[in-house]
Formats: structure tokens, sequence, C-alpha cells
């Protein structure tokens, strides 16, 4: 069991309630207590008037802080704590959370044999900033978790190619997710690899160095996939095979008949592996930023998500490279990237149903397109930005609320919703003020801000 202790603040609410909404008018425990209900699985309030204290009991207000009692008096009110503590939970086996500084927790420590302290060297300057960090380090782990299932779950479902369909692919620019044989996850295939290309309309050339043309140089796949085997022989050849052949000081090294003829037999059994294991399906990205980012994305999300592992016999964990090895994937760039944001994750949803179309950041526009398609309406790209650049607030609560029902869906608990990140996926220009009043009217009671500036209508105002 993990249980977050959160010390009590002095801004407090000035009527009778619960625990966890007297302090709320604190920023720092309204970033403690968000941060505890994501770690943990129960929370409580060090109060220095009432000690130990349940989220949900109802207190009246009042002004008592433990600064100013005596070490004598600490001792006593921590003696009262433990006390409480352990009527309910493990002070040996349990793990607790410390949100609160020195005065609330130095009699306490003593007594738990297993606790953290993720504020500990801060001063309470430090707090906020320090309190933003790890939740933002949380909801990344939280989406990545979610964010791998979901996306297998939608990705597995698209046409599957082989090595010999690659030139049935209708599209030329793009995102290809591989899965390999044995490898499940979830029940479903398991991603082993994504990648694309930054060069416009070379999705199908570059599935082509991977899969036909036999040159390791011209592949990172290929060349990864022949350490490991190599590797998992232990055989020297492998560092020759990890040098860059297409370089004419290496190449004239091993000009050699015999090492010519291992290399060629080299690539043969790479290709073998790749033709027998690997089959793939893609995703249209048009833009090439908008290809570098997804893949990005997604690399990352599989990577941080603590389920996605590989299975014992997978041929990666034959790798001398540690991100192969120990990431599941054939990719050793971007695991550690930013990972995909609910609204990527929705985007992606959309279009992976419609089937195969990817637009990245472009659902509503996508519905404008439709739109005016069923009225028979033809109109060139500029004047149709324009269009959906002229949206009302009802339209921008109309979107908003088709996130929600996504998230609901989905089986999400909350869902983060962040002005810029509407304002962007919407193509808007210059209408933050509507998207933020779009975002207060939709608000129902139990909704929660969890970012306000003073003029309340920035690209970074959070509301979950």
């Amino acid at each position: 069991m993990k249980v977050a202790l959160i010390s009590c603040t002095f801004s407090k609410k000035k009527y009778s309630c619960t625990a966890a909404e007297m302090y709320s008018p604190s920023p720092r425990f309204a970033l403690a207590y968000q941060y505890a209900k994501q770690v943990v699985d129960v929370v409580y309030v060090l109060s220095a008037k009432h000690g130990l204290l349940s989220e949900d009991e109802v207190i009246e207000p009042y002004n008592e802080t433990l600064n100013s009692k005596s070490t004598e008096e600490r001792r006593t009110w921590a003696a009262h704590v433990l006390k409480s503590l352990e009527k309910k939970y493990s002070l040996e086996t349990d793990e607790f959370i410390i949100l609160a500084g020195r005065v609330y927790n130095e009699f306490l420590i003593s007594s738990l044999k297993r606790f953290t302290l993720p504020l500990e060297g801060q001063s309470m300057g430090m707090w906020i900033p320090k309190l933003r960090e790890l939740i933002d380090r949380s909801t990344n782990k939280e989406i990545a978790q979610l964010s791998s299932l979901l996306v297998h779950s939608w990705l597995t479902k698209l046409p599957r190619y082989q090595w010999d369909t690659i030139d049935t692919i209708p599209y030329q620019n793009g995102i290809y997710i591989m899965f390999e044989t044995g490898e499940e996850l979830y029940g479903m295939d398991r991603i082993v690899r994504i990648g694309t290309h930054r060069v416009d309309g070379r999705l199908k050339e570059r599935l082509r160095d991977h899969f036909l043309k036999e040159n390791k140089d011209g592949s990172i796949l290929r060349k990864n996939v022949g350490i490991s085997l190599l590797h998992q022989e232990r055989d020297p050849f492998e560092d020759i095979w990890a040098l860059d052949w297409s370089n004419p000081s290496v190449k004239n090294q091993f000009v050699d008949d015999a090492y010519l003829e291992r290399k060629k037999s080299m690539e043969g059994m790479v290709s073998s592996y790749l033709r027998n294991n690997l089959s793939f399906t893609c995703i249209l990205v048009e833009d090439e930023k908008d290809r570098l980012r997804i893949e990005e994305a997604l690399i990352a999300t599989l990577n941080k998500a603590d389920d996605f592992n590989s299975s014992e016999y997978w041929l990666g964990r034959h790798s001398p490279k540690s991100e192969i090895a120990l990431s599941g994937l054939w990719n050793t760039q971007g695991l550690n990237g930013k990972v995909l944001s609910w609204c990527e994750v929705e985007s992606l949803k959309v279009d992976v149903m419609n089937g195969t179309k990817y637009l990245a950041n472009d659902i509503f526009a996508q519905e404008k397109r439709k739109e005016k398609r069923n009225h028979g309406i033809k109109a060139s790209l500029e004047h149709e930005d324009l269009i959906v650049k002229s949206v009302s607030t009802s339209d921008i609560k109309a979107f908003i609320q088709r996130i929600i029902d996504q998230s609901k869906d989905n089986g999400l608990e909350f869902v983060d919703i962040v002005s810029g990140e509407i304002h962007k996926q919407m193509r808007l220009s210059s209408k933050m003020p509507s998207v933020c009043s779009a975002m207060y009217q939709i608000m129902r009671d139990d909704d929660v801000i969890l970012h306000k500036t003073p003029s309340g209508k920035s690209s970074t105002i959070k509301i979950r």
C-alpha cells in the first residue's frame, strides 16, 4: 500500500469542508495533492491541529501551525500521527510518500521503514516548480501506459504488409510500424520497430532498404539485426559488420574476398530473418515535420510504458546495444523523447479508425473537409483554412466535448485540456480568448483548473 502524507497550509477555505478542499487555496497543497493522487493509493493530510486527516474528513477552518510549537510539542504531535497510522497501515511494509517540510516529518521518518521525501532539499520557494516537474513525469508515465495499449489495439487492426507486398502500399509518405513473429503484448502482436523517412515520397523506398536491398549501411535495422545475430553466437565478425563499409577508408581494409563473401553471407541471413519474421503496417503522414514528431512520440510512448516488454526469446535481447536490449524495440533514437499527448492520441485514433489516413493535428480540418464535400463545395486549401479559422465558441466547445467523450469511452478517469493544444489542433489564428472561454463554459462542478494565468486567456490554461 502506498500512502501520501501532505502537510497542511496557512491558506484555507473559510467554511466547513473536507480536508482535500480545505487546503486547496494553497497552490503548494493543490499541486502536492494532484501529484499524490497520481502515485499513491490513499492520501492523508498532516494537520497541525488534528494530526492525521483523511482527505474526505470534514473539518472547520483553523489557524495553527507546527512551526510555532516547541520541540516537545512536535514530538507529541508526531507520536499521535504514528499511532493513527498504525491503526490502518504497517509502518514496516507499507510505503509512505511524505510531501511536507522538516518540522512535519522530522519525528515521523525514524519510525517508518519505507518512505520517500520527493521535496527533500528543496526550499519552500522551489516546491511549486518541483511538484510540477513530478506531476509532468508521473503524467507522462500514465499517458505512456495507457497509450501503449491503445496504440497496439488500433494499429494491429490496420492492413498488414510483408516484404513482397511493399508495392501495394497506397501512398508515398508515412510511418511504418513493424511486428515480429513470437512477440505479443496485451494479447496482440507487439510492436518492435517504428520508422519513417525525411525525404518526401520515400516510404516504400525506405522499406525496400530494410527488406530488399542487401546493404546494412543503408538500413540501421539490417545492421542492428545482424549485430544481434552475430553477438548471439559470439562471432568476432560482429565488430567488422558494425563498421560503416560505405566509408572508403573502412571498405579498403576489407577488400579481401573472404571478408566480402562473409558480408554477403550475413546480408543473406539478415534478409532471411527479416522476411520470415517481420511484418508491418503503415499510416499516412504527408508532412515531414509531422512524420518525425509522430515517429519519436510513438517510440517514446512505448519505451516509457512499464508493461512494454519483449519476450525472453526476442532476438533483440542479444544486442550489445542496451537501448535495444532493454527497450524491446529495434530503435535506438527517440526512446527518451516526448510521449504522445492526449490530443495526439485522439488524433491518431480518429485516423487509424478511418482506415489508412493520418494527418497530424488535423481532426477539426478533416471534419470541415468532409462537411464541405457532403454539400458539393469545392474550395482551395487556402479558402478551407480560412473557414477552419473562423469558428465560433460553440464549435470549440463541441470539439473539446468530443475529446472528453472519447476519453470517457476509452475508460479514462480524467483528461487534461490545454488551451494551446486545442488552438493548435483546430488550426486557429488569434482565437486563444475564444478557446479559453469555451473551456471555462464547458466546465462541470467537479472539473478542476490546474493552471491559470492572471488574464485567464493564455495558451497555458489547463483544466482537468
